[in-house]
């Protein structure tokens, strides 16, 4: 298997690099959230080439365990901020007896379907999000392929009548690795349906042969009992995660991926600067994360101030 990329990167039959992201506001160091990476590419010449595209310096998020020990071992700074949840596309996921019981429900609710990216089905896919649970909320950005392209495959779940019930986006990890990057809920959706449609998911990756399937990030969670205790950057990290469930609720995520019994693999932040509170908060800000918070404290507010 090729060496695994950070999430949302990809590999891609080229000769360049192509790399996305945004400059940190105070810092200016750049935040990579995203980049096609050649074949060819292994880490060390990823790591030389980071180094002389981005001389201010550079910041990655999400680097799997393989990738946060070789940046450790070139003296960049590594801080863990929660666990991916991979599932082995040879195991059965799907027979455990919670996951079995809410595809038999879901089962009578619709159906999965692969949908083609093309322009008609990426415009049903736009207004779907407005559908959404958490449509009217700020958004998060940078994290992942919001825009789904032709590098994105798109699954839909239906009901019998034809109309979208959930939607994912999926790209390419690597040639037989596969990542999640939107997982949509229509609000009025009934129950089951989530687990239904990764398991619909689930089946045609399994067919086409291919190895893991990523369901991508759960922040702010340290599942793998062999790591350390976290640091002090990472404690205040938690700690503040923990005080403002009310914005941003990943418990309620990790109970939903833990379902399926994935393998947990902690995901890193790396960079050849050292990672400080104030990188973190510039973060934040460039993932959208503070603009959340701030509208949820409003909303909180609001609700205690005017409770009828």
């Amino acid at each position: 298997m090729q060496e695994l990329l950070p999430l949302s990167w990809r590999r891609i039959d080229g000769i360049r690099p192509l790399y996305r992201g945004v400059t940190l506001p105070l810092s200016r160091i750049r935040w990579i959230s995203m980049a096609d990476i050649p074949h060819h590419f292994s880490l060390q010449i990823l790591y030389e080439d980071l180094l002389k595209t981005y001389p201010e310096g550079f910041v990655l998020r999400g680097c799997p365990p393989s990738m946060a020990r070789f940046f450790h071992e070139m003296n960049c700074g590594c801080l863990r901020t929660g666990a991916e949840a991979v599932l082995d596309l040879k195991k059965p996921h799907l027979k455990r007896k919670t996951v079995a019981s809410s595809l038999s429900r879901g089962k009578k609710q619709g159906y999965t379907e692969e949908l083609v990216t093309n322009e008609v089905n990426l415009k049903m896919l736009d207004a779907f999000r407005k559908q959404t649970r958490h449509a009217d909320k700020p958004q998060l950005m940078n994290l992942f392929r919001d825009e789904a392209d032709s590098a994105c495959r798109l699954f839909v779940f239906r009901n019998f009548e034809g109309n979208w019930l959930a939607a994912m986006t999926l790209s390419g990890r690597g040639r037989n690795e596969m990542h999640t990057e939107l997982i949509l809920r229509h609000k009025n959706a009934p129950g089951d349906i989530m687990e239904s449609l990764v398991a619909g998911i689930f089946m045609i990756l399994e067919s086409e042969g291919l190895y893991e399937w990523s369901l991508g990030e759960v922040p702010f969670i340290f599942y793998d009992e062999r790591t350390p205790d976290p640091d002090s950057l990472e404690k205040l990290m938690l700690s503040f995660a923990a005080n403002s469930r009310y914005a941003y609720d990943h418990e309620s995520l990790f109970r939903f991926k833990n379902k399926f019994a994935p393998e947990w693999r902690t995901v890193t932040l790396c960079s050849n600067i050292s990672p400080s509170a104030l990188m973190l908060g510039e973060l934040a800000v460039s993932m959208g994360y503070s603009k959340l918070l701030v509208h949820q404290s409003f909303s909180v507010l609001k609700k205690l101030l005017i409770p009828f």
